[in-house]
Order: C-alpha cells, then sequence, then structure tokens
C-alpha cells in the first residue's frame, strides 16, 4: 500500500457495473474509495488523474473506523477497457488474489468523512 497513513472514505456499491463506471468514468479526490462485496477499493494513487486501487479485505474493524486486513490485489483502471476492469474485480470476488499484505487503515462511510484531499476543492 502507497498510502496507509491516509484517511480514506468509502462509498458502497451494490452493482459490479456501478463499480466499473465509479473507477473508469470519474476523476475522484484522493481519499474517495469504494466498498464492493466484500473488499474495499482504496484509492491509492499519487493523482486524481492516474487513479489506482488498493483492493482490501476486512479481517476485523477497531473503534469506529480501524480496518485490519490483507492488502489482495491493486489495480489502475486508466486506460482499461470495462470488460478488463469486469475481470479483475470478478478475480477478486472469487478470491483469486494476487497478494495478501497485512495492512491497517483507517476507512470511514463517505457521510461521515472529510479531510485536507476531498476539502480542495471548496478552498480554492
Amino acid at each position: 500500500m502507497n498510502h496507509p497513513d491516509r484517511v480514506f472514505s468509502f462509498k458502497e456499491i451494490e452493482s459490479e457495473d456501478d463499480l466499473v463506471e465509479a473507477m473508469t468514468g470519474h476523476k475522484w479526490p484522493l481519499c474517495y474509495s469504494f466498498y464492493h462485496g466484500k473488499h474495499l477499493y482504496l484509492s491509492d494513487g499519487e493523482s486524481e488523474d492516474a487513479p489506482e486501487y488498493s483492493v482490501v479485505t476486512i479481517d476485523k474493524t477497531e473503534g469506529h473506523h480501524g480496518i485490519h486486513g490483507r492488502e489482495v490485489g491493486r489495480i489502475k483502471p486508466t486506460g482499461m477497457k470495462a470488460d478488463e476492469v469486469h475481470k479483475f474485480i470478478q478475480e477478486m470476488n472469487a478470491g483469486h488474489y494476487s497478494s495478501e499484505n497485512p495492512i491497517e487503515v483507517v476507512a470511514e462511510p463517505k457521510w461521515h468523512h472529510s479531510c485536507q484531499l476531498c476539502r480542495l476543492d471548496e478552498e480554492e
């Protein structure tokens, strides 16, 4: 994970199609992330123009927003075709992981979250 100290926000996304659209069709602040199935897709990139997501399983929670889990995959959806992103999500959902690195992060529901990364637009 590139940014384990980042405070992530997440929005639960029910359908795989909606997750693909969210990752490929929009530009988000660097803290915006998604929860789909049993995985967090945490925004772990360096730039809003080049999103990168760390896929994390949740092994246990701590306090209000602490997550202990494992980073099980990574995806950079920019330039990928929708069917490639679908295939990646399906692989994650099937448990075909490319890694299992332990991590601890803070991930807050979007309605509860505010940080410097998502307030930049408001301050300009």
